[in-house]
């Protein structure tokens, strides 16, 4: 038997890439059909919420990839979650990222994700629910657009007093937020 020995450089290396091999929490590509209604629920906290339908909208590359969730109903507020497992991320950096394709021109609306923690009442979810994070482009007119970024911090959420503009690439706009460590 023989056995060969990496050059310690490159052992290093992929030492150091096996370490940093992000862990993904939850990830939602909505290419399983109708599946997805198994996994998300839609509160029922106001009977007027707003629905979510399985589309790849008006603009798509392909049309079976590019399924996605979209509001059905405008000038609604919508209430959906999926539950996950819990985790730390003390002391690694976790990274939040959504993308939103906007089809239509926004007068006035919001786009937040939030993380809640694990003893959410999915179906009682509403705009007061207790959240971790929340963070998200909102749109009011042209002199509105700006991203939100809330964190709950010792019960208290606590909005940064940065400005952070929306970059909206045409119709499609991707947001991504990395929170503090520690």
């Amino acid at each position: 038997m023989t056995c060969s020995r990496l050059p310690p450089v490159l052992l290093g290396a992929l030492l150091a890439l096996a370490a940093a091999e992000p862990t993904q929490y939850f990830r939602e590509e909505f290419g399983d059909g109708d599946a997805w209604t198994q996994r998300w629920v839609e509160s029922k906290h106001k009977p007027d919420y707003g629905r979510f339908v399985l589309s790849a909208g008006k603009f798509y590359g392909d049309a079976e990839k590019d399924k996605g969730i979209q509001t059905s109903q405008d000038a609604r507020f919508y209430a959906l979650s999926s539950r996950f497992e819990p985790f730390s991320n003390r002391d690694k950096t976790l990274v939040v990222q959504f993308t939103v394709k906007h089809e239509q021109n926004i007068d006035c609306g919001g786009g937040y994700i939030k993380l809640f923690p694990a003893s959410l009442n999915q179906e009682d979810m509403h705009g007061d629910s207790e959240y971790n994070i929340m963070f998200g482009p909102d749109i009011c007119g042209p002199g509105t657009k700006k991203v939100h970024v809330i964190l709950n911090y010792k019960g208290k959420n606590v909005l940064i007093n940065k400005d952070i503009r929306c970059k909206v690439m045409g119709w499609l706009e991707m947001g991504g937020f990395l929170p503090p460590v520690g």
